[in-house]
């Protein structure tokens, strides 16, 4: 106790020593109208050291001395300097900022004011990029940016998420953005810890991208990451600690829902069982229980995260260093996903015409998916099924055997699912994957005289990973008596740039002119190995691979390159009218002699008619800004190698005796080219009612010619295709954002912010006059991933039985339309029932934010919605959808019987030759992603503790969807071979600087 009262003593007197060095400022904040503004931030120059403002607009803040000048600045207000002299009292009316358009975007290899902007920009800030806690970075942009579609690749722990930027255009290769992170390009994403981003500023059009050109084919991805500021240290903290909680199941049969699909009702519609049910199941039907296998291995689990950072700096040099730590549990057992950061960044002006820095990340991340078999297992598990060998009334019946007290085959006759509570042990199958990833960057700037910078960066990309994946013989693969077997795979990639740039800024009265120059290089190194090994003697992973038979080893080793020169000109004319004129120079390795090179231009102009009269003298009308684009890029992405015939060993005969050797693997097109994209954007950003009311309308219309595709050719050939040119894609579309400052009083606000996209997709030609190639599923005149089956049309009825019969089906069975009408379902050539029924891409898009706060409470909200999406739902085409088979649960649907009548789908045991049309379903939805409510600590009690902020909050995620999807999610519609459990997750935090 008295070494507790003599450090408190020592506190208090290091704080009170301070008090008394140190003068203190009161004051007030308000608006032109007199009324106080809270949330103001009252900054010490060339410090760290500040304030707010309270929901009164009071503040109070302690000065070094009386030469301090106070930076008073608010969103949507003029910034102020003040000089605080032989003043105690200081109070400041504050003058709103009509254009609010001072803060600055990122573009390629520079930035301008968002004035200034004439192509197409998404810009995500921090506090939008922290709210949601993502584990994953890309998962706040979802939501935030009109045009751009960011979906979950599935519910397993560490998923990465897959992002669209104004629809598809490529048909074999990827349509993912280029990622920069730091001026690095081709940065991991998912690497990144989210609490270090400070902004993602996302370059839709071929005007904004068109500096990147190949490489921005698919739009680019600007992430500027946290960095030092001028002032003493600044010591933050974020976290948070929940849990996962299994949400938003599909609904599966219990026992006796499953008894009277596969039995009861199959007789009533007329056809018998033809699964046998052991004196074990017929006990559980009878006695009212069920076993939840899905429950059996799921559960609540734990998420956490924590940050700590430290940035600061001198007059010549700036820092700032962070740390965080991730631990995602799944809601499967054995399941979790765990990342370590590491990141710093320095920046230093060591005279005044250098400039020196870096930037470094790493990351360290573990990835444990347990057993693909076990969660499929689980949804096919018989619900009639028991846990534990003790259950069985009669093991010899079903020839059952207990693996350390549960039930081999859980008391049924069939050996085709194992207990999964056998499958998931992680004694038996483990799924691994470690990632070690470094990505940074160094520079030198130069300032030789006024307005000219010359700077070098390297940059550089380490990716390691190691996957692993062991099956032992208690799984279904190994069928419970073979030895286990173990896969491993290990993918080394390590690439670097160097980028020259020559910037120049120059005002000449009215006109304002910046030049760019760049040179890029690029080189890519990428070896894999995957090694095979069957019959391990022991459970020794991915480890030990001499003690095994080896089945399989493949090496392989890909190279690339790229080089590339760039210009830039922006020029404005009396801040009114801004050009923007863009070219670029890309050279491939991957493509053929003579097609290396190609060039990309582009030209946007902006007109600020918020600056004309005829506008300004609009009282209503705040700002207002009309821009057009147009540009073209390009899409190198084929591998490496395209071009180039490669061999592979074959197999043959020699004298009887087997042999080996080598043949044509592929068939190379000599003249492989550049896919290109041409696009033209109309843009119209415009501001109301002292910019309460914000707006941004593009519209869109982008051509991709020559793809870059696998075309089918004749198997008489030797091949079954080859790279080549063919075809065009379009996308066309329209963008609407749109901010609102619904309530703004002194102790309550409430903003909005909304975005809309909806793209429309289309095949344009597939070359030679073809106007479809079913096999790849490509059709003019319709989008990509286009559904091309029977149109479903109900199910057959018993008053229409006869006319069932001329289509030989019966009532109960899946009916379609006969779109010729000539009286038979076909799928021959000439006389095709199937037609085009949907696509995979949704018809628009939409997410919606809001942000209320009272007093120190904030809450916010996300709702984002897709609708038009038809998926081929791979529940119901799976075993999942087999209603009335027996051997397997299935969804807990309404079906046909003689007694129910429905039209929602097909009824037990009942012939069904066209049962994949009911596959295709509606996967439109909305979710409420995320809420989240805050609390933020007095200033007046902050001041007290030396916080400059201490907030708490409660959030829950992804609380409710609505759809009417059957099934997995219908965001992303993975198999249960390769997805997790969807969850909601609960979590309580902290946000703690000082």
């Amino acid at each position: 106790m008295k070494r507790l009262k003599l450090l408190m003593l020592t506190l208090l007197l290091g704080y009170a020593s301070t008090s008394w060095s140190q003068t203190r400022v009161t004051g007030v904040i308000t608006d032109e109208a007199k009324a106080p503004i809270p949330g103001v931030s009252i900054l010490i120059q060339g410090t760290s050291n500040g304030t707010v403002t309270d929901i009164d607009g009071n503040f109070a803040l302690n000065v070094p001395n009386q030469n301090a000048v106070l930076v008073v600045s608010a969103i949507g207000y003029h910034t102020q300097e003040i000089t605080v002299g032989n003043n105690s009292v200081i109070n400041v009316s504050m003058s709103e900022d009509v254009t609010s358009l001072d803060e600055v975007v990122v573009i390629g290899y520079g930035e301008v004011e968002k004035e200034d902007v004439t192509g197409a920009i998404a810009s995500v800030e921090s506090k939008d990029i922290v709210r949601a806690n993502p584990v994953q970075a890309a998962k706040a942009i979802q939501g935030q940016a009109a045009g751009v579609i960011v979906t979950k690749q599935n519910s397993r722990p560490g998923a990465g998420y897959n992002i669209n930027i104004r629809g598809l255009s490529s048909i074999n290769y990827s349509n993912e953005p280029l990622v920069v992170i730091d001026g690095i390009m081709g940065g991991d994403i998912n690497a990144l810890n989210p609490a270090d981003i400070e902004s993602m500023d996302i370059l839709k059009d071929a005007s904004s991208t068109a500096i990147y050109g190949s490489r921005g084919a698919n739009g680019v991805i600007i992430i500027t990451t946290k960095r030092g500021a001028t002032g003493k240290p600044v010591v933050s903290y974020d976290g948070y600690v929940g849990v996962k909680t299994p949400a938003h199941l599909p609904d599966m049969m219990n026992a006796q829902q499953f008894y009277k699909a596969s039995v009861t009702d199959r007789e009533l519609n007329g056809y018998p069982q033809t699964r046998s049910f052991t004196t074990t199941e017929l006990d559980l039907v009878e006695s009212g229980k069920s076993t939840d296998w899905l429950g059996e291995i799921s559960g609540p689990a734990l998420q956490t995260n924590h940050s700590v950072s430290v940035g600061g700096g001198s007059g010549s040099t700036n820092y700032h260093f962070s740390a965080g730590y991730l631990n995602e549990g799944g809601s499967l057992e054995n399941t979790k996903f765990q990342r370590y950061n590491i990141k710093g960044s320095m920046d230093s002006k060591v005279n005044d015409f250098l400039k020196v820095g870096f930037t470094a990340n790493y990351s360290y991340a573990k990835r444990e998916v347990g057993s693909n078999e076990a969660l499929r297992s689980a949804y096919r598990a018989r619900p009639t099924g028991v846990v534990h060998y003790d259950d069985i009334l009669n093991p010899d019946e079903n020839q059952d055997f207990e693996w350390r007290g549960y039930a081999a085959w859980m008391g049924i006759n069939d050996k085709q699912v194992l207990n999964p509570l056998i499958e998931i042990n992680p004694h038996n199958f483990q799924d691994e994957t470690r990632y070690n990833t470094f990505f940074g960057n160094a520079y030198l700037e130069l300032t030789p005289v006024d307005g000219l910078s010359i700077r070098s960066t390297l940059s550089a990309t380490v990716d390691n990973s190691r996957f692993g994946q062991f099956r032992g013989t208690m799984t279904k693969d190994r069928k419970t008596t073979r030895l286990p077997r173990s896969f491993r795979q290990t993918d080394d990639l390590a690439n670097y740039t160097w980028d020259n740039i020559i910037t120049y800024k120059k005002n000449l009265g009215d006109h304002d002119i910046t030049i760019t120059g760049v040179q890029s290089t690029f080189m890519q190194r990428n070896e894999e190995m995957d090694s095979y090994v069957d019959e391990i003697p022991y459970n020794s992973l991915w480890y030990a691979y001499g003690t095994g038979r080896p089945v399989e080893l493949a090496t392989q080793l890909t190279e690339r390159s790229l080089l590339s020169y760039m210009g830039r000109l922006i020029y404005g004319f009396q801040d009114k009218y801004i050009l923007t004129l863009t070219s670029r120079w890309d050279g491939a390795s991957q493509l053929s002699e003579g097609n290396k090179w190609d060039f990309f231009p582009s030209a946007a102009v902006a007109w600020r008619l918020g600056e004309e009269d005829f506008i300004s003298d609009i009282e209503a009308i705040s700002d207002m800004k009309f821009r057009v684009s147009y540009g073209f890029v390009g899409n190198s992405s084929v591998a490496p190698y395209s071009t180039q015939a490669r061999l592979s060993r074959t197999q043959y005969d020699f004298g009887g005796s087997p042999a080996f050797g080598f043949a044509p693997a592929n068939l190379a097109d000599k003249n492989l080219k550049w896919e290109k994209s041409k696009e033209l954007n109309i843009g119209l950003d415009m501001g109301f009612i002292k910019n309460r009311i914000s707006a941004s309308l593009e519209l869109y219309n982008r051509n991709t010619v020559d793809l870059i595709y696998n075309v089918q050719i004749p198997t008489s050939s030797g091949f079954s295709s080859v790279t080549t040119n063919v075809g065009e894609v379009a996308n066309r579309g329209i963008e609407l954002s749109l901010n609102t400052v619904n309530i703004a009083k002194s102790n309550f606000t409430w903003s909005t912010n909304i975005n809309f996209a909806k793209n429309v997709n289309e095949v344009i030609s597939i070359g030679d006059g073809i106007d479809r190639d079913i096999a790849t599923g490509l059709f003019v005149g319709h989008p990509l991933k286009a559904h091309y089956s029977y149109e479903f049309d109900g199910i057959w009825q018993l008053d229409e039985e006869a006319e069932a019969a001329k289509y030989d089906q019966v009532p109960g069975s899946v009916k379609v339309v006969d779109q010729n009408n000539d009286g038979m379902i076909s799928s021959n050539e000439g006389i095709d029932d199937r037609t085009i029924i949907g696509s995979q891409q949704p018809d628009w898009t939409m997410g919606m934010t809001n942000k209320v706060t009272y007093g120190n409470f904030d809450l916010s909200f996300l709702i984002y919605t897709s609708q038009g999406a038809i998926y081929r739902n791979s529940m119901l085409s799976g075993t999942m959808g087999q209603i009335g088979a027996g051997r397997y649960n299935t969804l807990n649907l309404n079906y046909w019987t003689v007694n129910n009548p429905t039209n929602d789908y097909y009824g037990p045991g009942v012939p069904n030759p066209h049962r994949g049309a009911i596959f295709y379903q509606d996967a439109s939805f909305v979710r409420i992603s995320d809420i989240t409510l805050g609390y933020t600590l007095p200033r007046s009690v902050l001041d007290n503790f030396g916080f400059s902020n201490f907030r708490m909050y409660a959030q829950v995620s992804n609380p409710f969807v609505f759809h009417d999807f059957d099934g997995m999610d219908p965001e992303f519609n993975s198999s249960t071979y390769n997805d997790g459990i969807p969850t909601a997750t609960y979590l309580f935090g902290l946000n703690v600087s000082f």
